[in-house]
């Protein structure tokens, strides 16, 4: 299993599909990560990230995500 998608799989397995809000869950669960492994930002210690979204028929949305560092 690639590393990059540890986190969503994760989810995935414990929520099931929750369409959109399934976006929300996988980023708070990296934030938990990133805090108990001590990294350096919410972003399992990467600076930057892209989300993907995909809906029904060819409904495709991307956003690009900046990690906050934790204190």
């Amino acid at each position: 299993m690639p590393q990059k998608l540890r986190t969503a799989r994760h989810v995935l397995s414990e929520y099931g599909n929750m369409t959109g809000a399934g976006v929300l869950f996988v980023m708070d669960e990296m934030r938990k990560v990133s805090v108990k492994e001590g990294r350096r930002s919410t972003g399992e210690g990467l600076d930057w990230g892209v989300l993907f979204g995909f809906g029904p028929g060819i409904t495709i949305e991307t956003i690009v995500l900046r990690s906050v560092p934790i204190n």
